[in-house]
């Protein structure tokens, strides 16, 4: 298949259909599968992500400390599933502070279950505590996506609205139905709720940013895309999320650039950890050297 083949803008994700099954897995909580009928994939695509490939125990943090099973559960002791888990400076919600003692017991341990990959468990903990307290707007924002993960997208959004209710103000719970709205293709939605995060806090948001990229490349406004990508990346300096790079590798496929492309790629595989990633990415990079070798 040609490079103008490749990169049409005929399928759902808007890039080559190699991208198009991975085009969220960025964060590891995201995968959109292929529109029924779109070009088939030039390089091989991973499954759909199941909970159990989701959460990478290694990345799973309370606020920015590692996770620790005992921690006790303050502003910042929140155990979000990547990307949110990598906003740098939440925005205070004294909700969460005023938690019932109940409800946080709870919630500390859905994020042990978390920790251990429980996720059944972590799901019942999690309803748990907002059925002690429904004003608990982290609990409600960690069971939207573990049921996002689970494709319970309808539940989903439910879970990340009552957040919103409990406080307008607070940034993961844009996040959260950012999340949602990108795995439902909604990137008119994404860039709503991601705007409104960054509103909020413009400077520490990572995770926005990346979500704003991700939203401008499926509507092809690449330039968009690659501003805010790079925003990502300078706010992200550790490398914390380094699949920022393989989706910032995805929009310099779409602008067929592909020196910055294998650059990004490149970048992304000095910190990934996940083998198969690893693997698909490699061979993804291997073919791109030959084409530009040509």
């Amino acid at each position: 298949m040609s490079r103008s083949n490749r990169v049409r803008h005929s399928n759902q994700c808007g890039v080559s259909p190699f991208f198009c099954a991975v085009i969220v897995s960025l964060f590891g909580s995201l995968v959109l599968a292929q529109k029924p009928g779109s070009l088939p994939p030039p390089r091989p695509a991973p499954p759909p992500v199941a909970p159990t490939d989701t959460f990478d125990q290694n990345r799973l943090r309370y606020g920015d400390k590692a996770a620790s099973p005992t921690a006790a559960i303050g502003e910042k002791d929140t155990c979000f599933l990547p990307p949110l888990n990598g906003v740098g400076n939440p925005t205070v919600a004294v909700a969460n502070l005023q938690a019932s003692a109940k409800a946080k017991k709870e919630y500390g341990a859905a994020c042990s279950a978390l920790f251990d990959k429980k996720y059944p468990s972590a799901e019942e903990h999690l309803r748990k505590a907002v059925q002690q307290d429904a004003k608990f707007p982290a609990a409600w924002v960690t069971l939207g996506q573990l049921l996002g993960a689970q494709q319970k997208v309808g539940e989903a959004r439910e879970a990340c609205s009552h957040s919103l209710d409990v406080d307008s103000s607070y940034v993961p719970a844009h996040l959260c139905f950012a999340d949602v709205a990108a795995r439902a293709g909604a990137w008119n939605e994404v860039l709503e709720h991601t705007s409104r995060a960054l509103a909020l806090d413009p400077t520490n948001d990572a995770p926005a940013y990346a979500y704003t990229a991700a939203a401008n490349l499926n509507l092809h406004h690449l330039a968009e895309a690659e501003k805010n990508g790079l925003r990502a990346l300078e706010i992200d300096r550790n490398n914390n999320d380094p699949r920022v790079h393989f989706l910032m590798a995805q929009i310099y496929e779409a602008k067929r650039d592909a020196a910055n492309e294998a650059a990004q790629l490149r970048e992304y595989l000095k910190y990934a950890s996940d083998a198969d990633e690893v693997k698909m990415v490699k061979q993804s990079l291997a073919e791109l050297d030959k084409r530009t070798a040509k």
